[in-house]
């Protein structure tokens, strides 16, 4: 059911597009993936048989050498010459004339096959050891010079009572040259006794190996990868040179792209493995594909092409309607459409035009009474604010409270009248530009006057402290910003002491073009519960100190900073950042101040 629906919502001209490709597109299609699929099953069916017939015959031609390399080492080992010095070499007699012998029978033995590199005879407790190397002439300086490695190799091949295969290592020669090099070690038996004397170790080149060469054609697309890996994984040969004695990837048997095959090798460890990338050899199949697919696109776009032009023509009233529709929802209206051709839907669209004018002019007059009623609106606060500002005219209380003044002056209460003059003096300050930004010695002249009616309404339990420096005192900042802060001081740390009661009040330019306030009490300090919920930004119940963070946010937004410092026996510090300068002051005008 929503296929249905979402395929009615489809164009016309789209549908007939959808139909001819059903019709002519989707059979071509099926008929070349067949075609496709079989034959790619073919060329896989081929791979394998020629990869089975490659691995086998490459199989058979190692297993051949190394036939050759174990006879080898078999008349190596049964040489009487050579039993003679590997016997004084373990008994330590005639070291020298021993390792002659050895030297020279090593060299005719290891020129009977060109891949024989070296031939070494270690005795069974790693002790006495001969080495000749075909490309080293310099008898310390090889790889069993390090009695721990012939020790280690001594002690595997007692393990195992047979042919250990060493990994391929690289061997460096002189003049910076290298080496590639993979052992054989056998045991030594001494027949008589029934016992091992020691190892022999052949070491082989990668000479070894080429017949693993069949001389594949470099161009064709069926040539493939070998190598030969030990049980631990570790690569003996590789066609690729860069991959010998590293460690071979595990097989990826959902890899499609690539067909890879395993034999095991008579007389060893070894595992030979050929690659095969199927996906070079099914390339010529992809290009057989994409010019099929090229041809049926360009049989089919001049079609797909006709379809369109005639269905677009065709349904030219209707793509018109629709798309006008969208701008109406969108908010035009008043557009006249002009139908080139009279069809079905030819009425409708006289209906539109009709619609489109009527719609018009319906807004039109929502606009006019829109403005009407938001103009009576305007009038009617106005008026109620004009009602308020009647009923208390600041000038009455100026002159009332300057009247006050006057007649404590002449009764001779100064102190009345200096606390009088200063009340006054606050509500000017207060009354006007509530959010004004203000220097700082105009604020500071504010909150001495503050301080001394609050210190007079407590009977002068307290003594207050502002020190500002002069270099501070042109920075604008807002109106009484401070004075919450300091009436909480007053109000709840100052109000329980009988006295000695002290408030501070001090600025300080910080680096950045920031301002610092710091206000101090000696008073009633303020639980850890409380001092908690202070500092958090979201604090909500006091407020005095919701207003300062607010104000805070919406002056200076994340650049202002306050935190609240207090015991309940050492009083109560606060201390209020904000920034400076012409960016701040243009920002603070943006927000209403």
């Amino acid at each position: 059911m929503p296929i249905q629906k979402k395929f009615h919502k489809i164009s016309w001209t789209r549908r007939m597009i959808i139909a001819l490709i059903v019709a002519t597109v989707m059979p071509a299609v099926i008929i070349s993936s067949i075609i496709f699929n079989v034959a790619a099953k073919n060329l896989e069916k081929q791979a394998y048989e020629l990869t089975d017939y490659k691995i086998t015959q490459r199989v058979r031609f190692l297993e051949l050498d190394l036939r050759q390399v174990f006879d080898l080492i078999y008349q190596t080992v049964v040489d009487p010459a050579v039993a003679g010095a590997m016997d004084s070499l373990n008994r330590g007699r005639e070291p020298v004339e021993s390792k002659t012998t050895l030297r020279s029978k090593f060299i005719s033995y290891g020129q009977m096959l060109e891949a024989v590199q070296s031939m070494t005879y270690i005795d069974n407790q790693g002790e006495n050891y001969y080495t000749y190397e075909k490309f080293n002439s310099v008898y310390d300086n090889n790889m069993w010079s390090d009695k721990k490695r012939r020790l280690g190799l001594c002690s595997q091949t007692k393990e195992s009572e047979s042919a250990v295969f060493l990994p391929t290592i690289q061997e460096e020669l002189a003049g910076g040259r290298q080496i590639d090099l993979f052992y054989i070690a056998i045991p030594v038996q001494d027949y008589v006794a029934d016992s091992n004397v020691g190892v022999l170790v052949m070491g082989i080149g990668m000479e070894f190996f080429q017949n693993l060469d069949t001389g594949d054609d470099e161009e064709s697309q069926w040539n493939d990868m070998v190598e030969v890996i030990d049980p631990r994984g570790r690569i003996i040969y590789s066609q690729e040179k860069d991959r010998i004695g590293k460690i071979s990837e595990g097989i990826d048997k959902s890899d499609k792209n690539q067909l890879i095959k395993e034999n095991q090798i008579e007389k060893s460890n070894w595992t030979l493995r050929s690659y095969v990338n199927l996906k070079e050899i099914k390339q010529n199949l992809y290009g057989f594909r994409q010019v099929t697919i090229l041809i049926g696109i360009i049989f089919i776009v001049p079609f797909v092409a006709v379809v369109w032009a005639l269905s677009k023509y065709f349904t030219r009233n209707l793509s018109m309607l629709s798309m006008n529709l969208k701008k109406i929802g969108e908010g035009q209206v008043g557009m006249q459409l002009d139908a080139t051709i009279e069809d079905e839907f030819y009425p409708v669209i006289q209906q539109f035009n009709q619609m489109s004018k009527s719609i018009e002019r319906l807004i039109k007059r929502l606009k006019r009474e829109r403005a009407q009623t938001e103009e009576a609106v305007t009038r009617q606060k106005q008026a109620e604010l004009r009602a308020l500002e009647s009923q208390i005219n600041p000038h009455f209380l100026y002159n009332t409270l300057d009247s006050i003044n006057w007649r404590a002056i002449e009764n001779e209460e100064y102190e009345i009248s200096e606390m009088i003059s200063c009340l006054a003096d606050l509500l000017r300050y207060s009354i006007t530009d509530i959010d004004g930004m203000v220097q700082v010695r105009e604020e500071k002249q504010w909150l001495n006057k503050y301080l001394f009616l609050q210190q007079k309404r407590f009977s002068d339990k307290f003594t207050f402290i502002i020190r500002i420096p002069e270099e501070a005192e042109d920075i604008l900042i807002h109106k009484m910003l401070l004075q919450p802060i300091i009436e909480n001081c007053v109000v709840h740390g100052i109000n329980e002491m009988k006295k000695d009661g002290k408030i501070t009040v001090e600025a300080t330019m910080e680096e950045g073009n920031r301002l610092r306030f710091v206000i101090k009490d000696n008073g009633k300090g303020i639980g850890e519960t409380t001092l908690a919920r202070l500092n958090r930004k979201d604090s909500r119940g006091d407020i005095g100190t919701d207003n300062v963070r607010a104000r805070l946010e919406s002056y200076y937004g994340g650049d202002a900073f306050i935190r609240y410092y207090s015991s309940e026996t050492s009083g109560t510090v606060v201390t209020v950042e904000i920034p400076y300068g012409d960016e701040v002051y243009a920002k603070s005008s943006d927000c209403g101040g």
